[in-house]
């Protein structure tokens, strides 16, 4: 049996006069109040009594904050996200509108930038931002929130990858299948998660009792052709190579594959790859990329959930929200350790 407004009140524990003037978009309602009934109505399976319209409670501003600009140009990570960011903030009646700056506007031109999109809170696509380029968001005196990058150090919410699990998890798999000599290849753009990524690789390899060489790194350039160049020139100029590289992210692992197959290399035959992010173009080379998945589904909706809360509650400490990783495992790394099993054999 459908429920009714006076159902809704009793289980919800509010009057019913509250919840017939939320379902008829009446004023006498908090904001807060206002979403927060619309929210129980929702899980109590009784979205048909909602008008889609009936709830308007501003905008959530979506900054693209571009410093060095590789990195956000080159197929951007959070296109993947914004489908759970959008569904997500218009559950709790908010509207996403982007907003776009860079390293390069003064203070005054960013700040006019943001204040333009008249947002109640922002999102901050930060994965090229450093400590500095935090300045405008802690003037502005808007709730913010930053995503894909952590900020450990600092007094701000953040929802990001933990990067350290996830290459761990990398390195680990390449290590169950017999690889000892394992190369990395490295952006030569510098962004914090990269930076994370490098240091925790290290740090995997020594807890495996493995060595770090140098001479194992191939430094490239962000851009598919960047990376192509940089690793042929590695490959011709080295006598022998890694049995396996970890590769900073997917773009630049699958651009490498196709300059070991261009060299001469087979993959994974001759060498094993293994990339981050768990990108579609995984699937759509060959051979099919072993990657370390980032649950997009959940990094979406996370960044709303704390954003929402710090602008309808207020927190007097900040929160950071670190989000695991899972190794997908496809055909680009060779088990070396069965093959030298049945050598011996």
């Amino acid at each position: 049996m459908a429920l009714k407004a006076k159902d809704i009140a009793e289980m919800i524990g509010v009057s019913t006069a509250t919840v017939s003037l939320v379902l008829n978009n009446k004023p006498g309602v908090s904001d807060k109040r206002r979403a927060e009934i619309i929210r129980k109505i929702k899980e109590l399976d009784c979205g048909y009594l909602l008008n889609d319209n009936m709830i308007d409670n501003g905008n959530i501003g979506f900054v693209v904050y571009k410093r060095e600009g590789s990195i956000i140009d080159e197929s951007p990570f959070f296109t993947y996200i914004l489908e759970g960011i959008t569904d997500t903030a218009r559950k709790y009646g908010y509207t996403l509108n982007f907003v776009y700056i860079n390293k390069k506007m003064t203070l005054e031109e960013q700040k006019y930038q943001i204040e333009s999109a008249k947002s109640n809170g922002l999102i901050v696509f930060a994965v090229e931002m450093f400590y500095d380029d935090l300045l405008v968001f802690k003037q502005l005196g808007l709730p913010f929130v930053i995503l894909d990058n952590f900020f450990q150090e600092n007094d701000v919410d953040a929802v990001a990858i933990n990067n350290s699990q996830g290459v761990a998890k990398a390195v680990l798999h390449l290590c169950d299948m017999g690889h000892e000599r394992i190369g990395y290849i490295k952006s030569k753009v510098v962004i914090n998660s990269f930076k994370e990524r490098y240091t925790a690789f290290k740090r995997a390899l020594r807890h495996k009792g493995l060595t770090f060489d140098k001479n194992n790194i191939i430094e490239v350039g962000y851009s598919e052709s960047e990376v192509k160049k940089d690793t042929m020139a590695y490959i011709e100029k080295k006598e022998s190579l890694p049995t396996a590289f970890f590769a900073e992210n997917d773009l630049i692992a699958c651009s490498a594959v196709q300059a070991f197959k261009e060299g001469g290399l087979r993959v994974p035959e001759d060498v094993s790859v293994i990339g981050f992010d768990d990108r579609p173009i995984c699937t759509m080379i060959e051979p099919q990329l072993t990657t370390i998945e980032v649950p997009k589904h959940i990094l979406g909706p996370e960044v709303v959930e704390l954003l929402v809360a710090k602008m309808e509650q207020g927190r007097e400490y900040s929160m950071k929200i670190e989000v695991g990783t899972k190794l997908v495992i496809r055909e680009s790394v060779k088990n070396i350790a069965k093959q030298e099993t049945a050598d011996f054999l």
